[in-house]
């Protein structure tokens, strides 16, 4: 008995031996597997905007005054008469151009606009029955101007462009009506054309008389006043420098009352848009500079517009005006406004800040699987974001275009859908990964 257990004691140690060399081998065995796993991305070439965040103020050639000081850009109501324009939004007037009917009574301008509409519809729907003459179309086409009548219908509802909107219903009926004559069906208008006639004849033209109202001088026509208009000097602005505290008195100003104005003349289309921006930031925009500004909030993106002038610092603060030389109706309705200035746009990869490290030699870098071979490539950061950077290869070149090959590393280049590596145990440059895929 005393031999089998000693026996017997001498297989447990054995087996105990044995159980630690396979912990051991299972240990050393995943952790060189766990090694050997990485994370990785594929990179490519892009494009990112360095974007300055502003509050602006937009300045307009909108208020200019007669000897006697009186404003003759707001258009207003005399005489407790009506007016009605007769051009739309951001229209090109000439000097003396007929930009609006003045009538004696609200009740006859109301009546001149029913007029206008009932004979709009009456145009519209002799246009479709007109279109019954025709003996061929081409459907397809059709059908694709339906879906793009359509698709400008949902821009403009996105855009708020509420005003254009029954003129975009109008575009698609008449397609789907033209796409109805050409597949057989005939609709017929006769009963509504006759209806609308009679109640154009209800509507006495001869006494809807009114006066026309003429533009005085040549710009553009807006049919709306926000109390903005004499805010700042317009003149000004092409010569002077705007400093931080009268931009920011513009941003807490209050509209003043424009009374019984019914639109206004914008002379120029050139307009400014004024702003504070801290120092650090705008050291990058220079006077002459040209940047693109957005006003994602109007749906505007990427005007191009010109730095007119930097103020000097105050408090870290320095007053920028922007200049541009578009005007439409979008842009006419812009004042107190959030802007994204674009003073840069860097072309590289993106690669994420995981990836970054520094070699030996303390050239800056990632890691990229090259196969299972791991290799290091010297990278030159082009601009700094939140989580990632734009880079490109290290590569420097001299003012005749060669390579510089005293300032770049004699090291493999990166290159577009290197894999690089994001995420990775105990690597090195050479390293080679048995596990990696």
């Amino acid at each position: 008995m005393k031999k089998l257990s000693r026996d017997m004691k001498t297989v447990v140690i054995m087996l105990i031996v044995f159980g630690v060399i396979v912990l051991a081998y299972i240990g050393q065995d995943l952790y060189f597997s766990s090694a050997g796993k990485v994370e990785t991305e594929y990179i490519s070439m892009t494009n990112e905007k360095e974007v300055v965040s502003v509050d602006g103020f937009v300045v307009r050639d909108e208020n200019r005054t007669d000897a006697a000081g009186e404003s003759v850009s707001i258009l207003y109501m005399q005489d407790g008469r009506t007016y009605i324009p007769t051009v739309s939004d951001s229209t090109s007037v000439a000097f003396g151009d007929t930009i609006a009917l003045s009538f004696s009574n609200e009740q006859q301008a109301q009546d001149y606009e029913k007029l206008m509409e009932l004979q709009s519809k009456i145009d519209y729907l002799e246009s479709l029955q007109n279109q019954e003459s025709l003996s061929y179309l081409n459907v397809v086409a059709l059908n694709s101007e339906i879906s793009a009548a359509i698709h400008d219908y949902l821009s403009l509802i996105d855009s708020n462009k509420l005003t254009s909107l029954e003129e975009a219903v109008r575009k698609i009926n008449y397609k789907i009506t033209t796409k109805q004559i050409a597949t057989g069906s005939t609709p017929d208008f006769s009963k509504l054309l006759r209806r609308y006639e009679k109640q154009k004849k209800n509507l006495n033209a001869e006494s809807l008389r009114s006066a026309g109202v003429l533009s005085p001088y040549a710009g553009y026509f807006v049919s709306s006043v926000d109390g903005y208009e004499s805010k700042y000097d317009y003149a000004s602005l092409s010569s002077g420098t705007v400093d931080a505290q009268q931009v920011k008195e513009l941003m807490e100003s209050k509209p003043e009352k424009t009374g019984r104005a019914y639109g206004k003349i914008i002379g120029q289309h050139t307009w400014y848009l004024l702003c504070n921006m801290p120092q650090n930031r705008a050291s990058i925009v220079k006077k002459g500079y040209y940047v693109t500004v957005s006003f994602p909030e109007k749906g505007l993106y990427d005007l191009p517009m010109r730095v007119q002038s930097v103020s000097d610092r105050a408090d870290d603060t320095v007053a920028v005006v922007f200049k541009c030389t578009l005007m439409n109706e979008a842009l006419s309705s812009l004042r107190k406004e959030k802007a994204e200035i674009t003073v840069k746009t860097y072309e590289g990869f993106r690669i994420s800040n995981q990836a970054l490290l520094e070699n030996a030699d303390g050239l800056t870098g990632v890691y990229v699987l090259s196969g299972k071979r791991v290799v290091f490539k010297p990278i030159r950061i082009l601009y700094y974001a939140d989580n990632h950077v734009i880079a490109r290869e290290a590569v420097y070149y001299k003012e005749n275009g060669e390579v510089d090959t005293d300032k770049t590393p004699s090291l493999p280049v990166l290159e577009a859908y290197d894999r690089v590596i994001v995420k990775g145990k105990n690597l090195y440059d050479g390293k080679v990964l048995n596990n990696a895929s």
